[in-house]
């Protein structure tokens, strides 16, 4: 189901939003959709150009721990 709004700002996903082109999705793991709004998507471009994660209704993942080289 997708978010009713931008989880950076709290700005609420209108109706005409929807109609619109301004916002951004992000995709998540569990099949869910992130909308971002005009203002923190410009905001975080640079992650969005680098395909990295911008934001997540749920709290991200613990790191994986690196192991040593042989």
């Amino acid at each position: 189901m997708p978010t009713s709004s931008c989880p950076l700002c709290a700005r609420r996903r209108t109706p005409a939003d929807v109609a619109g082109l301004v916002w951004s999705s992000q995709h998540e793991t569990d099949g869910a959709v992130t909308w971002i709004c005009p203002t923190c998507t410009r905001a975080q471009l640079w992650r969005i150009e680098a395909l990295l994660s911008v934001a997540s209704p749920t709290a991200p993942t613990a790191p994986t721990p690196l192991r040593p080289a042989a």
